[in-house]
């Protein structure tokens, strides 16, 4: 794999096994009790914001975006 042959693709449910496989792998058992995970408690990420990363069909890296209140605004 080379940096020319990774395409950047909107995330879609089909990729959410593949993500699952990498964050397991990344990250262990143990990842449910990090920030990011924590925080996703309140909602799922935001699909429409979130990115994966392929290699020809194969899923190798993604980025979610959850929306999150910080103060009375938005964030």
């Amino acid at each position: 794999m080379s940096l020319a042959d990774v395409k950047y693709l909107p995330e879609t449910p089909a990729h959410d096994p593949e993500i699952e496989a990498i964050n397991d792998e990344a990250f262990g058992p143990g990842r449910f009790v990090l920030g990011a995970y924590r925080i996703r408690e309140g909602g799922p990420h935001e699909r429409a914001l979130s990115f994966v990363a392929v290699d020809g069909d194969i899923v190798v890296a993604s980025v979610r975006m959850t929306r999150i209140a910080a103060g009375a605004g938005r964030a």
